[in-house]
């Protein structure tokens, strides 16, 4: 799974919602984390408890994601961001 925040006009610079989210529901699962706020949301997962991996880039998250589907979750910007990576 890939998680990505961005914080752009688009999405809203206040990331305060971060701490709102159940993380904890991920747990078990590997988690790549991507996008502007990545360390933002790196330090919510670390309190939540929940294993993840940093990444740099979209490439670096695919890279290290097991084999099979990828989910994603993204804001909207991040999502962009992404479509326009794949190309759809």
């Amino acid at each position: 799974m890939i998680l990505s925040v961005n914080a752009r006009g688009a999405d809203g610079t206040d990331t305060s919602w971060l701490w709102d989210v159940d993380y904890g529901r991920l747990a078990g699962h590997p988690i790549m984390v991507i996008g502007d706020r990545k360390l933002d949301l790196a330090v919510r997962l670390e309190v939540a408890g929940v294993d993840f991996r940093v990444c740099e880039t979209l490439d670096e998250a695919v890279a290290m994601a097991p084999p099979g589907q990828i989910e994603l979750i993204a804001n909207y910007t991040a999502f962009q961001d992404v479509r326009r990576r794949v190309g759809n």
